[in-house]
């Protein structure tokens, strides 16, 4: 059934690269129909007017483990799914990766199991436009909360399995090169895997091998990496001479506001903003499991008892907050590194990310007053 075509005004919208105003923007059918000038409209009475907001695609969070009261690792079914996707949407995230940190074996093959299974039904149309599986082959120095037991070599024959899923959905993998055959990340590479570095002590050169092999980013930049000394550039200093993406939480506690103003001026079309959120994200517990381990959040810090952080406390709409209010980035450019950029990375810069003629109306208003966001 055809919809009545809505007509969408607020005080700028956002494109995907620009901030524009006196637009209007002509949805039916949940598709962009067009972006007019407001005042080109034919009848003002069908104009809904959000206001003082932006009116921008839908946030896109790249590394999301849990929010709600789930975990993925802890549950990892339709329902864990359903619960992400909804607690999402009341910060005006419309796309998200569920991330499944290092675990055992058997629940990384239930993990694509389960994605396969929700994209048999939806399609990449609710929510989950993947799968990020953040391990198991990561270091062991630099795993942070990644429980050791199952921090693992790769072999051939997982990477084969997991590389056989990329015809059913997207898969995001984050690993250490320095435990990688540059034939490995290659194979990865050509079968449709987003190779990710994190978690990872590697040298310069070992990281510079996975960027030359076609890994195309990096996992929470700055975090479980080496850095950039004189005698050894490491992770950071490869990722800065190459032109890989990189994911930044922007929480104020994962990495210094300096850190995010720098990323912001060297990389502005790849930085993309991730949360990393966990469980208590969007309510109001005050402890949990994570890792195998039993976590407090302590003035908006996930913890351990040793205060290891566990993933982060933190919604897109917070992030883009942070951004913009603490770190003086511009809003435009904010607002690109929470949906145009990740889309590119994913590979879905023709469907989301951008208002625009034909794109997907997964549409939010943000508010300029408090940065709530409001589904359109």
């Amino acid at each position: 059934m055809t919809q009545a075509m809505r007509v969408i005004t607020a005080k700028a919208v956002f494109d995907g690269v620009n901030l524009l105003s006196n637009k209007a923007v002509l949805i039916a059918d949940g598709v962009i129909i067009d972006l007019i000038d407001k005042d080109k409209v034919y009848d003002a009475t069908q104009i809904e007017d959000f206001g003082n907001s932006v009116i921008s695609a839908g946030l896109i969070d790249l590394q999301l483990n849990g929010n709600g009261g789930v975990l993925f690792n802890d549950s990892i079914s339709f329902a864990s799914l359903e619960t992400m996707h909804q607690t999402n949407l009341r910060f005006g995230t419309t796309s998200y990766l569920p991330t499944l940190i290092t675990s055992d074996l058997n629940d990384v093959r239930t993990a694509l199991e389960v994605t396969k299974e929700w994209f048999k039904q939806y399609g990449n149309t609710r929510g989950v436009i993947g799968l990020h599986l953040e391990g198991p082959f990561l270091s062991k120095e630099k795993r942070g909360i990644h429980p050791l037991e199952f921090v693992t070599l790769p072999t051939d024959a997982m990477l084969i399995e997991i590389a056989s899923y990329t015809k059913y959905f997207p898969i995001k993998l984050t690993l250490a090169p320095e435990n990688f055959k540059p034939e490995q990340i290659a194979y990865l590479v050509k079968h449709g895997v987003i190779v990710s570095v994190g978690h990872t002590n590697a040298s310069f050169a070992q990281a510079q091998m996975a960027f030359d092999n076609g890994a195309t980013t990096v996992t929470h930049m700055f975090n479980a990496m080496s850095g950039l000394t004189g005698r050894n550039p490491g992770v950071i200093g490869a990722v800065l001479a190459n032109s890989s993406y990189l994911g930044l939480i922007v929480d104020l506690l994962h990495v210094d506001k300096a850190n995010v103003q720098l990323m912001a001026k060297l990389k502005p079309t790849t930085m993309y903003l991730v949360t990393d959120a966990v469980t208590p994200t969007g309510t109001d517990m005050t402890e949990f499991d994570f890792a195998g381990k039993h976590l407090y959040v302590r003035d908006g810090r996930c913890v351990d008892d040793a205060g290891t952080l566990g993933g982060a406390y933190l919604t897109m709409n917070e992030a883009v907050r942070n951004c913009v209010n603490e770190c003086g980035v511009s809003l435009e450019q904010t607002l690109m590194m929470a949906t145009l950029t990740p889309a590119k990375l994913m590979g879905l810069e023709q469907e989301i990310g951008k208002v625009a003629k034909g794109y997907r109306a997964e549409l939010i208003a943000l508010n300029l007053d408090d940065y709530s966001c409001k589904l359109i």
